[in-house]
């Protein structure tokens, strides 16, 4: 099987951030902006996800980053690199709760939309380093663990959160729901989040497992880092132009196909698929941008 990981960056609208997920997550419908906060709700977004799969048609490709031979943990911590985070959750199972959790609370609430309500729980974790983020995310890593993360300023990384910390995050995912798809994330709410940390880490829903979409109001340098750690590790990095949970991984390696025949003489390491797909004579289009709502 060949391992890869695919990335895309671009930039949203906070309260019109596009679909999610194909079918199997959906943004909280985003609440009415004030007067002039749509202009300012720009966000930056990096998404990250992996595949495992035979050949360049991509067929039988196994979708999320565990199935890229990505360590979910460790990752996390080479993007952000001796950094404090706020893990958070909602809708929690309680047999999942983290060690180290605080501000533990238990209620009652339906899932599925089912007519039964069930034992939930909500808590918040101050996290650092792989180990931390193991014990949250478990293993293998699972996207009904933790909700995500907020990544704090320098020197915020022991002090419990104040209330309107808490009180913005719930706004993010206290009005969640697990219908088919499920909504997690109110998007209009990342602004107010992102007041009070530099990015925040969302564990979205891939088609086999979890894929991280991380928002910030500027650009991070987790890119960078990504491409550094890719190149170190021998990982096989495949660049998207919408987030790789939208996009069909057989046009992303063919995009990548060519610029590697371009710029490089070893052998591009992804074989070919046995028969062709019909578009594989076509010259090959770029994925469809997704462009952010035009400023009233």
């Amino acid at each position: 099987m060949i391992r890869a990981v695919g990335y895309s960056t671009d930039r949203i609208s906070a309260f019109d951030p596009g679909r999610l997920c194909r079918g199997r997550e959906r943004w909280i419908e985003p609440f009415e902006p004030e007067p002039g906060e749509a202009a300012r709700s720009d966000l930056t977004r990096l998404v990250i996800s992996g595949a495992a799969f035979t050949d360049d048609s991509a067929e039988d490709a196994q979708r999320g980053l565990p199935h890229g031979g990505v360590d979910l943990a460790g990752l996390l911590a080479v993007l952000f690199p001796r950094r404090s985070f706020l893990a958070f959750m909602e809708d929690g199972h309680p047999a999942d709760i983290p060690e180290r959790a605080t501000g533990v609370e238990a209620y009652e609430g339906h899932r599925s939309g089912g007519a039964v309500s069930e034992g939930l729980i909500r808590w918040h974790q101050i996290a650092t380093g792989v180990r931390d983020f193991r014990e949250i995310l478990g293993d293998p890593p699972d996207a009904e663990r933790v909700r995500g993360f907020l990544l704090l300023p320098d020197g915020h990384g022991k002090a419990e959160p104040a209330p309107e910390v808490l009180d913005d995050l719930f706004l993010l995912v206290g009005m969640s729901t697990l219908d088919s798809p499920p909504a997690r994330y109110q998007p209009a709410a990342l602004p107010a989040v992102l007041r009070h940390g530099e990015a925040v880490i969302l564990l979205h829903r891939d088609k086999h497992g979890p894929a991280l979409g991380i928002y910030s109001r500027e650009p991070t340098r987790a890119p960078a880092r990504l491409e550094a750690w890719a190149a170190n590790a021998d990982v096989l990095l495949v660049p998207f132009a919408i987030p790789p949970m939208l996009a069909r991984w057989d046009r992303a390696i063919a995009e990548l196909r060519v610029r590697w025949m371009e710029t490089r003489t070893d052998e591009f390491p992804i074989p070919p698929a046995p028969e062709p797909p019909p578009w594989r004579n076509r010259r090959v289009e770029p994925e469809p941008t997704v462009e952010p709502p035009a400023e009233e």
